[in-house]
């Protein structure tokens, strides 16, 4: 028995040696659509044209749009294509100002309004075909975020939408561009007629000239060119580099007029999102999320949502939820050279979405910009934090409709988690075509059991030193609520868990034990302005939580030393654990 169980063994070491051997001779697959891109300073383009806006606020009827719907404006915009399939296009336009028509009787025109979008473009035949870079015509359709604003009295509101594109080359250096769009905003148009709360929305009609700037064009695999130093192959599929998200967050929800020190604790939120995304380039990349607040996981401090009937109660309907989507910039890939062995990367996104507030049954756009850091574990697996701003009109908060002078409610959106990407990235050097993508490793030099053994360890020796503490000093609350005021436990929990996140992730990423404590102070801050702490029973507790991690890790090290006893490692399909006696 113990004979063939060595053998099974045996056999099964030889066959993955075999395979790891032939693997290592297996060249990455090329796509036969795969491309060359150059550079972030190429594919870039101008356009300037002329619109027609037909408006058509809630309530009316659209055949009403003729005559008083209508309007002219002239618009300009820059753009640039990352990946024959993929570009972004950012356009500013005038609307009802140089060129004005006095049929608009659906907004203040006496100034005009202009709007600022974003246009992520998406070419059709690049897209699902192959690349061919004489080709006279494309096809582009292109979800829209942006705002739009009256130069009368500088009111705003998000702008949502979704249009179809054609662009006709006349030579290697210009193009005619037609465009139309629909998109949705809230109720600016509709505040000057009373037509009602929901949002209005309108055509947008775009003709115009568009001048290619620099160099265009993509280069095939084949092609004997000479390449920049941060070109990349892109095999151009749609199915490829794919990721996925899960993890915990908190809002802070500001209403508009309040002071933003009231944050604490009336607009507190805790939740829950989930993402899925997909990197187009090693620079660009796009997110769609999902962030449920106040539902699953419950707040009874949250007062600044209205429920019906009860102002000031907390809001118990279920919570709200945003959908959004989020354009990824990774600045290392976008600025510099791709490297496929960077531990953490740093990224910023523009975003637009939707909340819907399950308590009035009402949606509203929203609108924001965040960024986000990402610390890899394996080749599948990896960590992120991400902090974006956002705003959205105030009907969504008082589930009523308000003034359009009443402005805009903005809150902070923080959340940490974990990512798996669903593929190994199909992307690489030209150069390096000959390397096994199966087997590509990252070497962790982090002693995972040790860190969570310690971390847990810090928190608990925190936790006995606090209630110890509490016990024998006894200092009543400013709440008055008891005598455990000294010191403060949450704060000494949460630096002790800073502190070991520190001590674990300093030398690889100085912006992992930065998150951490910023974590820790902004639970003190919280602690604080409930009332339930004096500023020097959080000072007092954060004390207690850096030494108890101090003295946990020293401990630690004085026992078994501060070599890898236990080591775990990670191939992305499996997981190897040694241990050294």
């Amino acid at each position: 028995m113990i004979e063939r169980f060595v053998f099974c063994v045996i056999a099964i070491v030889l066959v993955v040696w075999e395979n790891d051997a032939f693997a290592q001779q297996e060249e990455l697959p090329v796509d036969s659509n795969a491309v060359v891109t150059n550079s972030l300073w190429d594919n870039w383009y101008a356009q300037v044209g002329v619109d027609m806006w037909l408006q058509n606020p809630y309530g009316t009827n659209f055949k009403n749009v003729f005559p008083n719907g209508k309007s002219y404006g002239v618009d300009v915009a820059v753009g640039k294509w990352f990946t024959p399939g993929f570009g972004m296009r950012a356009k500013l336009t005038l609307e009802n100002t140089f060129l004005q028509s006095d049929h608009a009787k659906w907004i203040h025109h006496q100034k005009g309004y202009f709007t600022v979008v974003e246009d992520f473009q998406f070419d059709i035949l690049n897209l699902f075909g192959d690349y061919k870079p004489d080709r006279k015509y494309t096809l582009i359709v292109f979800p829209r975020a942006g705002a739009f604003v009256e130069l009368k009295n500088g009111v705003g509101s998000p702008i949502l939408g979704l249009g179809i594109g054609n662009v006709f080359r006349l030579n290697d250096k210009w193009s005619l561009y037609a465009d139309v769009s629909y998109q949705a905003t809230n109720s600016v148009i509709g505040s000057a007629t009373d037509t009602g709360s929901g949002s209005n929305g309108y055509f947008d009609i775009s003709v115009g000239v568009q001048m290619n700037l620099g160099k265009q064009g993509f280069h095939k695999v084949s092609d004997k060119v000479e390449h920049s130093k941060d070109a990349v192959i892109l095999n151009n599929s749609l199915w490829d580099n794919w990721f996925i998200q899960a993890g915990l967050g908190m809002s802070l929800l500001n209403r508009y007029g309040e002071n933003f020190a009231h944050v604490f604790p009336n607009g507190k939120t805790f939740g829950i999102n989930l993402g899925m995304g997909k990197w187009i380039t090693p620079g660009v990349g796009i997110r769609g999320g999902l962030n449920w607040q106040n539902g699953i996981v419950g707040n009874s401090y949250y007062s600044w949502m209205d429920t019906k009937g009860q102002p000031g109660s907390n809001h118990d309907g279920g919570g709200w939820v945003a959908a959004y989507a989020d354009l990824f910039l990774n600045l290392h890939n976008l600025f510099g050279a791709y490297d496929r062995d960077r531990v953490w990367e740093a990224i910023v996104f523009p975003r637009a979405g939707l909340n819907s507030n399950f308590e009035y049954s009402t949606a509203s756009p929203i609108a924001g910009i965040g960024t986000e850091q990402t610390f890899k574990l394996n080749d599948r697996l990896k960590l992120f934090a991400d902090v974006a701003y956002q705003f959205t009109p105030n009907e969504f908060v008082q589930g009523e409709v308000v003034s359009h002078h009443s402005g805009s409610t903005g809150w902070f959106d923080i959340n940490v988690g974990v990512q798996y990407d669903l593929g190994l990235n199909t992307w690489y050097k030209p150069g390096e075509e000959r390397i096994n993508d199966s087997r590509l490793t990252v070497q962790s030099s982090h002693n995972w059991p040790r860190f969570a053994v310690n971390t847990l360890a810090s928190v608990g020796v925190a936790y006995i030193g606090k209630s110890t503490l509490k016990a024998m000093i006894k200092e009543e609350r400013p709440d008055h609520s008891d005598n455990k005021s000294f010191p403060s436990g949450h704060a000494a929990m949460a630096f002790a868990a800073a502190r070991s996140i520190d001590k674990e992730f300093r030398k690889n990423c100085i912006w992992i034990p930065i998150a951490g404590y910023v974590a820790a102070t902004a639970v003190g801050i919280e602690r604080v302005a409930n009332k339930h702490h004096h500023w020097y029973d959080v000072v007092a507790g954060a004390a207690v939580g850096v030494g108890s991690a101090e003295l946990t890790w020293w401990l630690s090290d004085k026992m078994f030393g501060k070599g890898s006893n236990i080591a775990v490692g990670s191939s992305g399909n499996t997981v190897d654990v040694a241990v050294r006696w």
